[in-house]
């Protein structure tokens, strides 16, 4: 349907003429001009003069003269300047239109400010689908200001921010023993809930493989992705770097579903399962990615995990599994495994009368390998507890005794004297505790004093001695049956404790800390560690420390520091950890590090941020990096250089070598549809 009205409009037989602010209504167009002719024989409708056109599928139109065929519904612009939704623009001398569909000729392409564009794009031809979103364009050159980027003979993009199949664009980097990285991602989206990507790679010095990753949404409540690699080094790379081997491939599962059997469960329950499963040859598989999945750490022992909940209000039920893969050994024959294990946990509730409680949790484990012992243990922890107020609710007394039921039956060994062992304990405690809250001007105090006294019962065992178990036929103990659980009473205890917590009027926390000390009657040394975490907020600012003092060794035995401050414009963290295990005083220090972060806006376009580790004992800095981006409207370009610890595959058993590597990382981004990316320089 055609509509036009102007100031002025005369017609003849064959022709009607329009003159002084021309409107036009087309389909969804609408269309403002100096003048229009509309052609009745040929059904063809000219406009001149500062031809605007709004409204088609979100785009604007701006051309010198524009021909509309009513009949084919074919548009042809002259000199047009035509702008998406998304305020993606573009300048060419022609185009057409038919149906959505647009041709350009010879044109200039950006996103930026008309006048003077930060970036720019040529290229001799193009097509846009309005309906799609989607443009190819050939022969492309895009320039920074005057200087040219790249070229590329065929170009193709969406201009929406929904999803599309086709070329990402390419991730670039060079590594001293691996030469030129090249990896090309391919997306494909399958359909609104999946979509999968390619990611073959070239490292010119080792050779090429390919990473493929599917990501999915099965339910409103469920989600994952898969992903699955392969990589063959060439020979002489392999036997340069005497890797122990030369093919790197593996399979990653990631998984999270808060309902799983929801509409065959009473409305009282509720489950879920959560999967993290990584299988690998070795550890290069993980290293050879651009970008990693989340995972429990690039690290030479891989852990994977199964776990499924049930729970109501009264029980709870979980089934998991763990499986290890440890890349420093030859084979994964002696690695032990948690096969599924099942935990049934009622929750606390009265026992004869609201004071009495008590709670169950029963636990079964399988411990399973190919060489050497395995292990299945039941085990039923029953903690039964008396709680009485004192003194109008001004101290509380609870009295317990925790029960305790553990079978365990030995595999995979014939040299044991007995295949099993019985354990049975009981615990006895006792706590006298308060909670008082008291509102002052300004500021509300909670003050939590207590002491607990922890107290070895009875406990029966079979065999009598567990040296009975686990001597082999030439009558030595077996320490690696040992080593699969541990069991016995604890050492009788005395715990004194004091929390502390300040809030604000909108009860917002000002202040904390947590002080405990451990008595032990029967120990030589009866004072054990002092514990003090505390933490302090100040305007933006946070002050934290957590130590444990050892009285019997008179040293630190950990020690964790912090101090932050957030801001609008910038961010910074400093912190110190300490760790050592005073009993081996041999044996060097677990942790000694400082550590630096820092993220600052130096206005609303550059970006400034960093961070450091630094090992005080060994002198080196373990982890740096240091970046910078500049963003505006139309562009961005960002760039870091870093420096990493990644563990690395060797031929000693048993054995792990990790290597400093260092990478520096570049993206420059064309909003809304293109960026360029490089990274790893060693």
């Amino acid at each position: 349907m055609l509509e036009v009205t102007a100031t002025s409009v005369h017609a003849t037989k064959t022709a009607l003429y329009a003159d002084e602010g021309v409107v036009a209504s087309y389909q969804d167009t609408t269309i403002h001009a100096q003048r229009a002719r509309y052609d009745k024989e040929k059904h063809l409708l000219m406009l001149d003069g500062n031809v605007e056109m709004i409204g088609y599928k979100g785009t604007k139109e701006h051309a010198s003269h524009v021909v509309i065929d009513t009949q084919d519904q074919h548009v042809a612009f002259q000199k047009l300047f035509f702008a998406s939704k998304n305020d993606l623009w573009l300048l060419t001398n022609e185009a057409n239109r038919t149906e959505g569909n647009y041709t350009f000729g010879s044109s200039m392409l950006s996103s930026c400010e008309v006048e003077d564009p930060l970036w720019t794009m040529f290229f001799s031809r193009s097509t846009y689908d309005s309906n799609a979103s989607y443009m190819k364009i050939y022969d492309a050159s895009v320039y920074f200001k005057d200087i040219p980027v790249f070229y590329l003979p065929y170009l193709a993009f969406s201009t929406s921010s929904a999803r599309s199949s086709g070329l990402l664009f390419p991730l670039f980097g060079y590594t001293k023993n691996e030469g030129v990285v090249y990896e090309q991602p391919i997306f494909w989206a399958i359909s609104d809930s999946m979509d999968m990507e390619f990611n073959p790679q070239i490292r010119t010095e080792r050779s090429v493989g390919m990473y493929a990753t599917y990501r999915f949404a099965d339910s409103p409540y469920s989600s994952g992705q898969i992903r699955a690699g392969y990589f063959k080094d060439k020979a002489s790379y392999a036997r340069k770097y005497n890797l122990p081997e030369d093919q790197h491939y593996g399979f990653e599962l990631l998984y999270d579903s808060s309902q799983v059997f929801s509409g065959y469960l009473p409305k009282e329950y509720t489950d879920g399962l959560y999967a993290n499963i990584t299988l690998l040859n070795d550890i290069d598989y993980l290293n050879l990615q651009k970008t990693s999945l989340t995972h429990f750490g690039q690290v030479p022992l891989q852990e994977s995990r199964l776990n499924y909940f049930l729970y109501n209000e009264d029980w709870y039920g979980g089934l998991n599994a763990k499986y290890f893969i440890d890349t420093r050994l030859k084979h994964n024959d002696t690695t032990l495994q948690t096969m599924p294990a099942l935990q049934l946990h009622k929750y606390l509730t009265s026992l004869f009368w609201n004071e009495l409680t008590y709670s169950v949790d029963l636990q079964t484990k399988r411990f399973d390998r190919k060489t050497g012992p395995t292990l299945n243990q039941v085990e039923i922890r029953i903690p039964i507890t008396y709680t009485a107020s004192l003194w109008d609710d001004y101290v509380n007394l609870t009295l317990g005794e925790s029960l305790y039921f553990g079978h365990f039956y030995f595999g995979n060994d014939d040299t044991l004297v007995h295949d099993y062992f019985h354990y049975s304990s009981s615990v006895h405690q006792a706590k006298l505790f308060s909670d008082l809250t008291k509102q002052y001007k300004g500021f509300i105090h909670v003050l939590q004093p207590s002491v607990s006294y922890v107290k070895p019962g009875n406990e029966s065992q079979k065999p009598v001695s567990f040296n009975e178990v686990v001597k082999d036929a030439q009558g030595n103990t077996r320490s690696d049956l040992s080593e699969l659980f541990s069991v016995g009473l604890p050492e009788e205890q005395l715990r004194f404790s004091l929390s502390q917590y300040f809030y604000n009027e909108g009860m917002t926390l000002i202040f904390f800390q947590r002080l405990s000390q451990d008595y032990f009657p029967q120990r030589g040394d009866e004072m054990g560690e002092l514990a003090n975490e505390m933490e302090y907020h100040w305007k933006n600012w946070t002050f934290y420390n957590n130590l444990r003092y050892a009285f019997a060794y008179d040293k630190v035995s950990e020690s964790s520091t912090r101090i932050s401050l957030q801001e609008d414009a910038y961010y910074f963290h400093i912190g110190h950890t300490y760790k050592r295990q005073l009993e081996e005083l041999e044996q060097p220090i677990t942790s000694n590090d400082l550590n630096f972060d820092f993220s600052y806006d130096y206005d609303e376009h550059v970006t400034i941020n960093g961070g450091v580790i630094y090992n005080l004992e060994e002198d080196t800095s373990k982890l740096w990096r240091f970046g910078a981006g500049y963003k505006e409207d139309c562009w961005s370009i960002m760039a870091q250089i870093r420096a990493d610890v990644l563990p690395r595959p060797t031929q000693i058993s048993g054995e792990s070598a990790y290597t400093q590597e260092y990478s520096f990382v570049f993206q420059l981004n064309f909003i809304p549809f293109a960026s360029i990316g490089s990274g790893g320089a060693k």
